[in-house]
């Protein structure tokens, strides 16, 4: 498994135990079977934790800064910081001890089963959200890898995002319609002619005063030229376009 710092680059041999674990398929925990033919227990333990120490600032790399990898000794009492990667996130350091975690009112001890993304705080006031993975060896847990993610920049970035999109409630409706430049306005006649199933000169008087009626509402007619695009397109005159015009917003007369 090659990696490079410094642009040097790095080897590190997994062993066979923990290269099976990894390989196990898809798991919530890594759980190593010991291979006793393959030499003393506690030294093969100590020689897993080391390779997964080098790894450690390597995967803190590859995330973000923001990112904090930590390997807990589980096998010390209380557990002690094996590896840091980012360790300026929690401002820890190897050798450090490990956060005291409780469960409801219980105190965790040997954890068996991973905890993902909860919440805790890091020592100057930032949020963070952690993961906790037990690593256990012929059934007992002798580490544990936390993933510490800060979440404080993204949260300020959240809240301003909320500020930025929020509206103001008013005591009546406000309705803003933008006004279509004059390709839209063909191409809201040309829907229109296509919905009809007739070509503009087979229109009638009722389906004209409706297109004009759509075109109102959408505001066309403030813009300079409307009147005389509408009358070109329908094959009629201004005074037409204005009489239906008058027709559709009530303003002709009728008696």
């Amino acid at each position: 498994m090659p990696f490079c710092q410094h642009g040097k680059p790095q080897t590190y041999h997994l062993h066979s135990e923990l290269l099976m674990a990894l390989r196990s398929g898809p798991k919530h925990r890594l759980d190593i079977v010991m291979d006793q033919s393959s030499g003393h227990s506690e030294q093969r333990v100590q020689d897993i934790l080391d390779t997964l120490a080098q790894l450690v600032p390597q995967i803190a790399r590859s995330i973000t800064k923001d990112c904090e990898v930590v390997l807990h000794d589980n096998r010390t009492s209380p557990p002690r910081i094996m590896a840091i990667g980012n360790g300026h996130v929690t401002r820890r350091g190897v050798g450090d001890l490990m956060t005291r975690i409780a469960i409801g009112k219980a105190e965790l001890q040997n954890l068996q089963e991973p905890l993902f993304n909860y919440s805790s705080v890091a020592p100057d006031g930032r949020q963070l959200r952690v993961s906790l993975l037990p690593i256990i060896v012929d059934g007992k847990t002798v580490a544990y890898l936390a993933v510490n993610f800060s979440t404080g920049d993204l949260l300020m970035a959240q809240r301003a995002i909320t500020e930025l999109t929020r509206t103001e409630p008013h005591p009546k409706e406000i309705q803003e319609t933008f006004l279509p430049s004059s390709l839209p306005l063909r191409q809201i006649i040309e829907n229109f002619l296509e919905d009809s199933h007739r070509p503009a000169h087979l229109l009638d008087r009722e389906d004209r005063i409706e297109l004009v009626r759509r075109l109102h509402d959408l505001g066309v007619f403030q813009m300079r030229g409307t009147v005389r695009e509408i009358a070109g397109r329908l094959g009629i005159s201004r005074a037409a376009v204005y009489n239906y015009l008058k027709l559709a917003t009530g303003e002709a007369d009728t008696s």
